[in-house]
């Protein structure tokens, strides 16, 4: 799968949620990206991923 533009590959079924944990990154400033579609937050502990996957995550930034 591809995941910001980077190969990782999956070696056992993972969800959305998990995959976030993995990576260390806060699911509450992130958009998700999975193959062109938006995933909301609350189907990220039930969204099943697969090597054929692109996800793209989007994170918000604060300025000021």
């Amino acid at each position: 799968m591809k995941v910001n533009g980077k190969d990782i590959e999956l070696k056992q079924d993972k969800t959305l949620d998990k995959l976030l944990d993995e990576l260390q990154i806060n699911k509450d400033k992130v958009v998700v990206e999975l193959d062109g579609k938006i995933i909301t937050k609350e189907s990220f502990g039930e969204t099943i991923l697969k090597n054929s996957n692109v996800i793209e995550v989007i994170s918000f930034v604060g300025g000021g």
